[in-house]
Parts: C-alpha cells; structure tokens; sequence
C-alpha cells in the first residue's frame, strides 16, 4: 500500500499546480512509452500537498492485462536516475492490481503519505521552476516475463519561467520602439529615426526568431526552454482572447471545418511535450521499449509538439491558430493606419480652430497619405515571418476551405508587397547610381520614396540598401521549413540551423547597418540566435546524448536568452527615453556613415526657420546664374581660398578672367553656403549681406528677399 502511495505520490510530481506561495506538485496525463500498451491512461489527476501530507488522486485506467505483474518504477531529474522501486503488485493488497483483469480501474481518494516517503523528494523539488523530471513505469507479466505494458508521466511544481508580466514588459518596450520610430520616419527620417527603427526592428525580430525556433516540432523541449520561448509567442500573433476563440470556433464550423476542443473537453488528456526518455542504457526498461524516446498517445490522450504545443500552452485550438494570427496581424495594421488618419485630421481641425500654427505638421499634413503607405510597409516588413509561417502551415493542415482560401489570399499579397517594395527601392537606387553616381542622392533626396520606401533601407549604409532582400528571404526560407516540415524535428532543426549560420556569416561579412555600434549589436543577435538553433539541434536527439545533456542545454538556452533579453530591452529604453526627452534627438546618435544627409530634405513640422528659407532661396537664385562648370569653379574658388600658393602659379591672363567672370559668385555662393553649415547656422538675420567693399558687384540674386516670399 505505501509502495502505491509513492508511486501515485511520484506521478503526482506533474504540470501546473502551485498556486501562489502554497506547496504543491500535481499530475494531469499520463502517455505510455510502448507500442500496443496493454495499459492506458483515460483519466489521470493526481496532486500531492506537501504541507499536509495527502495524495489526491483521480484514475481512470483501462488494461488488458490478465494475471500478476510487477511493476518496475524509475524515477528521472535533469537526466539522472534518482529513485528506482521493483513492486509486486499483489503486496499492496489492492484488490483492483491484484491480479490485473481486462477493463476499467477507477480510484478516487484522498490518502495520506508516510513522511518516509515524502523525505525522499529534495526541497528543492517544490521551487525549481519549470523542473525537468518525469517517472516511468513498467509493467511486466510475472507468468512469462514478458514486458506488457509502459507509463510514463512527467513532474511539475507549478513553478514556471512563463510570466504574464514578461509578455507585456516586452511587449510593451519592442512596440514602443517601433511606435517612435514610425513616429519619427513620418516626421523626416532623422538620424535618430534611423537608428531607433534599427534597433527596436531587430528586438522585434530577435524575439520572433526565439518563437520561431521553439516551433521545431522536435521529440524534446526542456521545460525551461519551453516555457521561457513562450513568452514570445506574441510575436508571432498567438495572443489568446476568450471570445475571440469562441468566434474562430463557430467560423471554422460554418465553412465547413471540424474545429477541436481538446481545451474544453473532459475527456482528453494532452501532453504538451517537453522532455525526452533517454532509457536504452537501463536493462530492464530498456527492454519495454522499442525505441526509448519515443512516447505514445491513444485515444484520450494526446501529445503535442512543434506549432501545436506552443498553441495548446497559449490555450489556443489547434484549429485555431492562423486565425487567430492573421485576425491580430489585420487588426493591428488597422489600428495603426487609424491613428494615422486620426493625427492627420486631428492637427488640420486644430490648425483651422486656431489651437496650432498653420507649419505646425505641415509637411506631415501634405504628405500624410505616402507617410501612411510608408507606415504600413514597414508594419508588412515586420508580420512578414508570421503571416508567411502561420500561412504556409495552414496548406497542411486545412482547418476549413474558407480559413485556407483566406490564408493563401493574405500569404501572396503580403509576399507580392513586399517583392514589390524591394523592386522600386533596388530601382530607384539604381537610378541614382546612374545619375549621380550614388544610391543616396535619389532613396533620401527624394521625400515621397524615403516616407514610402525608407522602411527597406534607413536601417542599413547607402551602399547596403539591398539588405532587406536577405533579410526577406532568409524569412522565408525558414518559414518554409517550420511550416512545412513539422513531421521532422530532425530535418528542421538542421536546416533551421543551417540558414541561420549561413545569415550570421554575411552579416559579419557585409556589416550592412548604418553605422558599427548597429552591426556589433545586430551580429550579436544573430550569434545568440545560431547558439538557440544549436541547441534545438540537441534537442533533436540528432546527436543521441544523454539526458543529462539536454536538460543542461535547456538551462543555458534560458540563462542565455534571459540576459541577453533583459540587455537589449534596456537598451531600446533608454533609446527611447532619449528621444522622447531630449530637445535635440538626433545629437544622441552617431550619424550614419554614409552621405544620406547630405541629400535628406529637412522636415517643415515644427515649421522652418524663416532665415533658412531666404537662405536656401538665394543659394538657388545664384546657381541658376552659374554656367554649367560652375561646381567645378567653386571648388576652385575654394582651392584658391585655402592655399594662397595656388595664387602665385595661377597665370595673370587665366585670374584676371576668373575675377572678371565670377567674383560676385564667390561673394554670393561661399558666404551662403557657409551660413548654410549646420555648425554655423546659428545666426537668426533673414537677409544675405554683401561686403561693402565693392557695391558695383552687387547682383540681383544677392538682394535681400521679401517676408513675404512663399514657396
């Protein structure tokens, strides 16, 4: 009888069932890890109160075995065999187990474990969160010897990594990045824009990349590392809403689809699958099995893994899943282009009631339907994983002919979009090649492709601008491989890994992001996240290790994570501090190695300084009056300005012609381009001054303009 009890005690070591500061270990499946188990779990509850010692349990067991049996019971923590127990049976004066007869064993009580037992479980046990221990049972016909049947169940103290607040925190901190940024590339594209985009896109990115790689429908996930990865599922778009569900449900249902019910149903067990059995090397238990990290579910109970196990720990159907991506991916594009057009006709009301001056957003205003387009690109560039992996395993799985219809709809427009964005970005900049001999001169001089298309390439150099097609395509790959290879964790896992190592390489190769702090801190992403695919390659079993062996790597996948996690949300939080508080955001950055602000257009929505304006009127009216070498003579007025030499070997004949031609260009061109200088630009004057020395030089392009010049 006190054997039972520890064996029931031991089972009871599973799943969710510490509530607050309250001790307590609990069972709620049991799967069998034998082909044709002559014993089957349909109903498995059992929790274990430490604190008053009883043992609750609710069994439903169906056998088909018919005599005495022994059962041989082990006993698994991180890898390690901690408790093994050989029990006849008949010594427990059951009457149900003694001997086993076909069909159904029904207990339910409440019993109270001797503190002998109870001593055997460490302290420890009840705080460990997310603790990877399982027992496994076998049974063996004692008239013949011959291995019948093999349970096994897996332990939990209720304990887990998987927070409610961690979801938010980074989900809050990765949106709000992405919020200023786009606040910030509607208003000019600054430098600071460019760098919070940079960063805030690659936390996002970085976080999908630990959902993603949590999809592999590997045989083993640490439970560690499980429940950490599922801190990120929102991401991904798997966000779970009561009546949201309850809407997919009758959906699904009434196009046609069957949908599941595996949450509500009290007839089903599921295993979410998490921890591998590495027994081969154990003689007895060896023997029960045919392969021994292979589990088995029957018709009551169910194990899943890959895409199906992070949606039933999200508390999501399986029928369930796309819809619920694609319904968060449209709603929040929705939301977003709202509160575009919200802003837009909020700041024209209050300009026309008088509450903001009428340069107030303008350049937003006059612009706000590319700024929005641009918005809602860049929004595309980021759902980009989700749709194409979530769209992609819906072709496998078919939940109704209306969810498949819509999915591949949503799949070719959001791919299509984004093929089409790259094409004009890769052609404009070509262009600009041709034509000036750089890519910047068109991508950020032109305001209507930089608010459309900058989302593709202000992140990376000028010369990088193509980086985004690796980056799409890289997605892609992966999520071809995620979505449609869940019938080997194997396979997905080596090539996952494969695509990701091959990604690091070129970033490390190209470093194509606008400046080095951005390509040291993008190469570490992309280091932690061939370290995250390394190690779902262990739990793969493709290397055959021992248990122990993964149960550590399952620490070191959260240890890493965890810290690096906790640094890069701190990082993106004081980006956003400091733009969000500084007068002067765009001085908290190191501008970008390239030339793109010499080619940027200021933006007008705070409303340009009126001098500016007559400034950059007058350089315009004085170029107009040069020839078409007059780039070449500046510069030479300028060689001449800074090296009095040049004056001396300069022939009498060649000078003299030069002064005649163009000495009021010098006067009019250098002084406005010196005034010009973001350096110098601190003077408030509105008008150019001449030198007074000659004023029978002074040209019309140099006369001080009107106020109430417009443009």
């Amino acid at each position: 009888m006190r054997l039972l009890l520890l064996v029931c005690f031991l089972l009871g070591m599973l799943r969710n069932g510490v509530v607050e500061a309250k001790r307590k270990l609990s069972a709620t499946s049991m799967v069998t890890c034998m082909e044709n188990s002559q014993l089957l779990g349909n109903t498995f509850n059992v929790v274990f109160d430490p604190d008053d010692m009883t043992l609750h349990f609710d069994l439903d067991i169906t056998t088909e075995i018919d005599g005495n049996v022994l059962a041989e019971v082990e006993v698994w923590a991180y890898g390690f065999k901690v408790i093994k127990r050989d029990i006849e049976m008949c010594s427990l004066n059951w009457k149900q187990f003694c001997p086993l007869v076909p069909g159904n064993i029904v207990i339910k009580a409440t019993e109270k474990v001797s503190e002998e037992y109870a001593n055997q479980i460490p302290g420890i046990a009840y705080q460990v969160p997310d603790i990877d221990a399982y027992l496994r049972v076998g049974v063996v016909n004692m008239a013949n010897n011959a291995p019948v049947a093999c349970i096994q169940a897996f332990f939990s103290n209720g304990k887990t990594v998987s927070q409610t607040g961690v979801k938010w925190v980074t989900a809050m901190i990765a949106g709000s990045g992405l919020l200023v940024s786009a606040i910030l590339s509607a208003f000019g594209n600054s430098n600071a824009a460019s760098h919070i985009s940079a960063n805030s896109i690659s936390l996002f990115l970085y976080f999908q990349s630990v959902a993603v790689v949590s999809m592999e429908q590997v045989h083993s996930v640490p439970p560690i590392a499980a429940a950490w990865s599922e801190n990120f599922i929102w991401s991904m778009g798997l966000i779970r809403v009561s009546f949201m569900q309850k809407i997919i449900r009758w959906y699904v249902q009434a196009t046609g689809g069957h949908p599941t019910v595996h949450l509500i149903s009290n007839d089903m067990s599921v295993l979410a699958q998490r921890s591998l059995d590495y027994l081969t090397s154990v003689p007895v238990l060896g023997s029960l099995v045919k392969r021994a990290e292979v589990l088995y579910g029957n018709e009551n109970t169910l194990i899943f893994r890959g895409i199906k196990r992070l949606a039933y720990r999200m508390s999501i159907e399986n029928t369930a899943v796309v819809c619920t991506g694609i319904i968060f991916f449209l709603l929040f594009g929705y939301v977003l282009a709202g509160l575009i057009i919200g802003f837009n006709f909020g700041s024209a009301f209050a300009v026309k009631r008088g509450w903001l001056r009428h340069t107030t957003f303008k350049d937003f205003r006059l612009n706000w339907k590319t700024v929005l387009k641009g918005v809602l690109l860049r929004y595309i560039f980021l759902g980009f994983t989700q749709v194409t992996i979530l769209c992609f395993w819906e072709w496998t799985q078919r939940d109704s002919p209306a969810v498949v219809i819509l999915s591949t709809i949503i799949l070719f427009a959001t791919i299509g979009i984004m093929v089409w964005a790259a094409y004009r970005s890769i052609s404009f900049a070509r262009k600009s090649i041709i034509e000036h001999n750089n890519p910047a001169a068109v991508l950020y001089g032109d305001s209507n492709i930089l608010n459309k298309y900058g989302f593709f390439y202000t992140m990376y150099n000028a010369t990088h601008y193509w980086w985004s097609c690796v980056v799409l395509s890289y997605a892609l790959l992966k999520a071809i491989m995620i979505a449609f290879v869940q019938v080997s964790g194997k396979v997905q896992a080596v090539f996952v890994f494969l695509f990701d190592i091959s990604y690091l390489i070129a970033l490390i190769y190209f470093k194509p992001y606008l400046d080095r702090g951005t390509n040291i801190l993008n190469i570490f992403i992309s280091s932690v996240t061939v370290a995250n695919s390394f190690l779902f390659l262990f739990f793969s079993d493709i290397f055959g290790q021992p248990g122990s062996v993964s149960s550590i790597m399952g620490w070191v996948f959260f240890i890493v994570n965890a810290a690096f996690s906790f640094i890069l949300l701190i990082m993106v939080l004081v980006y956003i501090v400091q733009v969000v508080f500084s007068e002067s955001p765009d001085l908290r950055f190191r501008p970008a190695k390239d030339d793109r602000a010499s080619f940027q257009r200021k933006s007008v929505f705070c409303g340009i300084d009126h001098s500016a304006t007559q400034e950059l009127h007058a350089l315009g009216q004085a170029a107009q009056a040069h020839n078409k070498n007059w780039e070449e003579e500046l510069q030479h007025r300028r060689k001449l300005d800074t090296d009095p030499e040049a004056h001396i070997d300069m022939q009498d004949s060649e000078l003299k012609t030069f002064d005649d031609d163009n000495r009021f260009r010098k006067l009019s061109v250098s002084n406005i381009i010196r005034k010009l200088s973001l350096k110098r630009n601190k003077s408030t004057k509105s008008a150019m001054s001449i030198p007074a020395e000659d004023p029978a030089l002074l040209s019309p392009y140099d006369a001080p303009i009107s106020e109430k010049t417009s443009y």
